[in-house]
């Protein structure tokens, strides 16, 4: 399971002080991509896009922090500040020059921070399925939370939300919950046998501490500093693109009047398919991110 891609290698480096897990493969230097996953999956939510995008890219596939085979360190360092040094670290560490960052669900808030943080390293950059999280907090009612983005308040109950997580029944239960809100997506990870993998990522010792320390660092560090920008008038510049699931997180949402607030030059499109679209709709979301790609590359 752990190497049943070809052509891919997993490595570990130390950044920013903790130790990473990525997996890297593609040999073309002069297109290297970064590629970021999200809550409650790994690297390997892109299984079915890296063998294309390796073909002429030179693909970076990190475990934030707090995920996966990565270190899992304290709520003072889960602020997506401190997730987007990570990446800029490891791609200084790996001579990336300028590349094209797609983040999905949580790393796509830290890719959106790096798109803050260090634009002068990105050709672009690409948020699949999510809303600011400073909209999500401030500007959401709660009807339209309710659906969709109640677990983001759940996550800031402490010590309730640690004491229902310590049992593994509810750590099985609330996952497949979350699975299940894409139709059909928890039969495809069964059939391919990505359950287990992500199942004993997130059962790992300090795993379901960790996302909720993301959540928690998310609610009292990031959004301040979101909402700040916010009101200066603090844009992402660099190309952007914003892919969303016709069922997924921003369903009925206006997700590109939103975004295009917070990036001067978005461009954006539905996918028909849940949250989960780079593993429920791959062909089509691979036609994007190369789409992409090459109009980055080329400029």
């Amino acid at each position: 399971m752990r190497d049943d891609i070809a052509g891919i290698s997993h490595e570990y480096t130390m950044v920013n002080g903790i130790r990473l897990h990525f997996v890297q493969g593609g040999k073309n230097k002069a297109r290297p991509v970064m590629l970021v996953h999200g809550l409650f999956e790994t690297w390997r939510m892109w299984r079915y896009v890296l063998p294309a995008l390796m073909k002429n890219h030179y693909v970076v596939v990190p475990d934030m922090r707090g995920y996966g085979e990565s270190d899992k360190p304290p709520l003072e360092v889960m602020d997506k500040g401190n997730q987007a040094r990570d990446f800029y670290e490891l791609a200084q560490q790996l001579e990336l020059g300028r590349f094209v960052l797609y983040g999905h669900d949580r790393g796509g808030r830290a890719a959106r921070r790096y798109g803050l943080d260090y634009p002068e390293t990105l050709r672009g950059l690409a948020l699949l399925d999510i809303l600011p999280t400073e909209y999500i907090y401030q500007e959401m009612t709660s009807s339209t939370v309710g659906p969709h983005h109640w677990d983001q308040l759940f996550k800031l109950a402490s010590p309730i939300s640690e004491q229902l997580m310590a049992s593994k029944d509810n750590v099985e239960l609330y996952i497949r919950h979350f699975y299940n809100r894409s139709e059909g997506f928890l039969d495809l990870l069964q059939a391919d046998g990505t359950w287990e993998h992500y199942y004993h990522a997130i059962t790992q010792p300090g795993a379901m501490l960790s996302m909720l320390y993301d959540y928690r660092a998310a609610f009292n560090v990031d959004v301040p500093r979101l909402r700040d920008e916010l009101n200066r008038g603090v844009t992402i510049d660099v190309p952007t693109l914003i892919l969303w699931g016709r069922q997924g997180n921003l369903a009925r949402s206006p997700a590109m009047d939103v975004w295009r607030v917070r990036c001067s030059n978005a461009e954006g499109a539905e996918v028909p398919c849940g949250h989960y679209l780079p593993e429920e709709a791959p062909e089509i979301v691979l036609d994007h991110m190369l789409r992409f790609a090459d109009k980055c590359f080329s400029n």
